[in-house]
């Protein structure tokens, strides 16, 4: 095996992952976010947000990532059709990203909307003294995948913790001779509220530059790790929530079946 982690720049189209193109129902537009303050309980405030074109607020906080007051904020999504509890249209499912423009700090009363209760995700990261239950065999190759905010390459408190450990898991499980972590960056420009948006290719090497350290620091041996990356990248195919362009900003960690009986 190999003594020391490989890179290697893979250049030209993805080839495993279907391109898509994006609903005609999302929505991406670049707004500067409005805090409801509802207090009906921890967390029960409102991120809101008006589409500049069309002059419709959106409620935006049911995201894995939230704004930050005094930024501006990407956001892409699709409206739903749940009950209005914050005031405005719900978008579900819904990526918000900060920009690097300030916006002043605008906050509304709660003016009789209930906002929404908080509750738990089904699936959190436990504490690390919690025992973990390792994968069993039959040992397939796997693929995990982490998303990523426009223009960032830092891994998501939670989300991107939960994915990880899984995919620690399998791995230290399985014992695979190889473990290809790929990063992936959006470089190609689109319009966004009448800007044009595009990722650094800088953005590909540096998030699977993260996740491989990630998966370091988690027990894995550097000596079975190959960092990849490209940029320009296709959109994944259902992505984890639908939306065609954020899934392009991705790390996809590949763990590679291995004979019966092999170690290393």
């Amino acid at each position: 095996m190999l003594a020391l982690r490989t890179a290697v720049i893979v250049v030209g189209t993805v080839t495993l992952l279907a391109p898509v193109c994006a609903s005609p129902d999302s929505l991406r537009f670049i707004a500067c976010p409005v805090y409801r303050d509802i207090d009906q309980g921890p967390k029960s405030g409102c991120w809101l947000a008006t589409d500049p074109a069309s002059g419709i607020r959106y409620d935006i906080g049911s995201g894995r990532s939230k704004p930050q007051w005094g930024r501006e904020v990407l956001v892409e999504g699709v409206a739903s059709q749940d009950t209005d509890s914050c005031g405005g249209v719900v978008l579900q499912p819904v990526r918000v990203a900060v920009l690097q423009g300030h916006c002043n700090k605008h906050m509304l009363p709660a003016e009789g909307f209930a906002g929404r209760a908080f509750k738990l995700p089904a699936e959190v990261m436990q504490q690390m003294w919690v025992p973990r239950q390792a994968p069993t065999a039959p040992f397939e190759a796997q693929e995990f995948v982490i998303f990523f905010g426009f223009n960032s390459s830092f891994p998501s408190y939670q989300y991107s913790e939960i994915i990880l450990e899984k995919a620690a898991l399998y791995a230290l499980a399985s014992d695979p001779s190889r473990i290809e972590i790929t990063g992936y960056a959006a470089t190609q420009p689109y319009e966004v509220s009448g800007r044009t948006l595009a990722e650094h290719d800088e953005l590909a090497r540096a998030r699977a530059e993260k996740v491989a350290l990630a998966f370091e620091r988690l027990g894995i041996p550097e000596s079975v790790i190959d960092v990849r990356w490209e940029s320009g990248a296709e959109a994944m195919l259902g992505g984890d929530d639908g939306l065609a362009e954020p899934s392009k900003r991705r790390v996809v960690i590949s763990i590679r079946k291995f004979p019966v009986g092999h170690r290393r």
